[in-house]
């Protein structure tokens, strides 16, 4: 997923941090966790070779309208991506009360496989 947004042409690409962004981090920025997925099963009882994964994506920054433009491109970048993935509905607004920051939530589904 950073190697997909890294390799955009998206302004901000040295700003994706997984799980929180460090202190004092440019604006604006993206963070990226995993937030679940679907686990496989199968009667053989083996693992498969590939995983699905629930990705949350954000994109913080001072201003709404930066934010949500952050957000439509980071949308049309994994979409279009050779990445398997499917938007989970569209971005949620938020606002971060301790950094005073406004944001966007984002989750994708992904399939990968184990490396």
């Amino acid at each position: 997923i950073r190697l997909s947004l890294v390799g955009s042409e998206m302004c901000i690409r040295d700003r994706i941090y997984p799980d929180l962004a460090p202190d004092h981090a440019g604006k604006p920025y993206i963070t990226y966790e995993q937030t679940g997925g679907r686990a496989r099963q199968y009667l053989e009882k083996r693992l498969p070779d590939h995983r699905h994964a629930r990705i949350q994506i954000n994109v913080w920054d001072d201003r709404r309208t930066q934010a949500t433009a952050i957000a439509l491109q980071v949308e049309q970048v994994l979409i279009e991506s050779e990445l398997v993935s499917e938007a989970l509905g569209a971005f949620s607004s938020v606002y971060d009360q301790a950094t005073k920051l406004r944001g966007t939530r984002q989750d994708f589904y992904f399939w990968h496989r184990d490396t």
